[in-house]
């Protein structure tokens, strides 16, 4: 919670309960998404062909499984809740044009179907590998090195207004396929830590106006198709001129697993952290900008923080730091995680709403204020720039307008592009106004 009084005496023995009913009410809101193993299919998950591995492979190269056989990533039950219930996000930003595109950077021609905009975005992840679905599920890869790299394919229709991420509902099996209509995953491959890194280097390199990425970690309840489908709408609607990049942490993708996330978001955070140094030392990229979301701020805040402390020599490469919504303990992270941060003079923005439901839920589920919860009196985080986005208009749970707002996304893209702090963009005004001690939209 972004503010100075705690409200733990104000809540009731019925906690629990209210938190129930707000789950029960969350799942009635789902209704049009499809359940477990009910989506349609999208083209496997291809391994590349690698090349002979050297006497001693690089740290980070993934096993690789036999030749999995062919098979279907299925939906999680009610997977990525969080992080994509409801996509009414405002007008647009600006109107697809073309037919088929690619706007990962640099350019790059690919197949696709007509009125939907194709997107190539990578990953890394230390969930484990599901020969059997040719996908990635819930389970950590408790195998070291831990982490798989490779590549998604995403077409994103063309009429859509920025922030919407419409998908298939469980009833639309005839047209469940249709490009046009919904954010499909086309296809993906797999790729061994050296082929990543290069693919990445190369395309990064071919840019035609700067050496960036953006690197995306998902939040609580998301599977790994959930991420690489926010991360390809979030680099078609931010349209920053940066290569997509997300890190799939092991989230169960279930409402009902919050507290196997906690130690999930946990346990990732030592490979999160390789990831970064790993990326920022090997990928050409001299702009990288991390978006964390809810959970995923967790291991974000802590493992950039360890990093740079460590490697002082990469702290010029990270230029923007954005966490959306955070899901965190708000007194361990005025007290242990905003001092890191701000000696280590990070232009980082901290997004958080008075109207977040999931972060109401997380407090009723805890006991404990949440730093992405933002309720008056609101005080100030030395050395972070705090946004109070709580009147911007939200879907139901409020959470997700980090990607799902066309002014939240306007903002974001303003900060990246230009770089200019919270008290040169327009659109937000200072709270006071003569010294502001945080941010709002009006």
């Amino acid at each position: 919670m972004a503010h100075g009084k705690s409200y733990g005496m104000q809540r009731s023995d019925s906690g629990l309960l209210c938190l129930f009913c707000l789950l029960t009410s969350m799942t009635a809101c789902t209704a049009s998404r499809p359940p477990a193993d009910s989506a349609a299919t999208p083209a496997p998950i291809k391994q590349a062909r690698e090349t002979p591995p050297p006497a001693v492979p690089p740290p980070g190269d993934a096993a690789w499984p036999p030749r999995p056989s062919p098979g279907t990533s299925t939906w999680s039950s009610l997977g990525g809740l969080f992080g994509n219930l409801g996509k009414r996000g405002g007008g647009a930003i600006g109107a697809a044009t073309g037919s088929i595109k690619d706007k990962a950077a640099p350019p790059v021609k690919s197949d696709g179907a007509a009125g939907a905009t194709q997107v190539t975005v990578f990953y890394a992840t230390d969930r484990k590998y599901q020969p059997e679905s040719n996908s990635y599920g819930w389970q950590p890869n408790r195998a070291a090195p831990h982490l798989s790299y490779g590549s998604v394919q995403v077409s994103i229709p063309e009429k859509r207004a920025p922030g919407e991420l419409p998908l298939p509902p469980w009833y639309a099996i005839l047209s469940s396929n249709d490009a046009q209509k919904y954010v499909l995953i086309q296809g993906a491959t797999r790729l061994s830590r050296a082929d990543f890194l290069a693919t990445v280097k190369a395309r990064i390199q071919a840019a035609p106006e700067r050496r960036a990425a953006f690197i995306y970690i998902h939040g609580y309840s998301n599977s790994f198709d959930d991420a690489a489908r926010r991360t390809a709408q979030m680099a078609v609607d931010l349209d920053i001129g940066a290569l997509p990049v997300f890190y799939s942490w092991p989230s169960k993708g279930t409402l009902a697993g919050y507290e196997f996330d906690e130690n999930a978001a946990e346990w990732t955070q030592a490979h999160l952290q390789a990831f970064l140094a790993d990326f920022a030392e090997h990928s050409s990229a001299t702009d990288i900008y991390l978006i964390a979301h809810s959970m995923g701020n967790r291991p974000m805040t802590v493992a950039l923080a360890n990093l740079l402390e460590q490697r002082a020599e990469l702290r010029p490469l990270f230029k923007q730091v954005v966490l959306a919504a955070p899901d965190i303990n708000a007194d361990v992270f005025r007290e242990q995680i905003a001092p890191r941060f701000a000696s280590l003079k990070l232009p980082a923005t901290l997004y958080a709403s008075a109207n977040d439901k999931a972060m109401r839920a997380s407090y009723s589920f805890a006991d404990w204020d949440r730093i992405g919860d933002i309720r008056a009196p609101v005080v100030g985080i030395p050395g972070m720039e705090l946004i109070d986005a709580s009147a911007v208009i939200m879907n139901f749970m409020g959470h997700d307008y980090f990607a799902s707002n066309r002014v939240l996304l306007t903002d974001i893209a303003t900060m990246i592009k230009t770089g200019q702090r919270a008290r040169n963009r327009g659109g937000l005004k200072g709270i006071p106004a003569q010294a502001p001690q945080y941010w709002a939209f009006p």
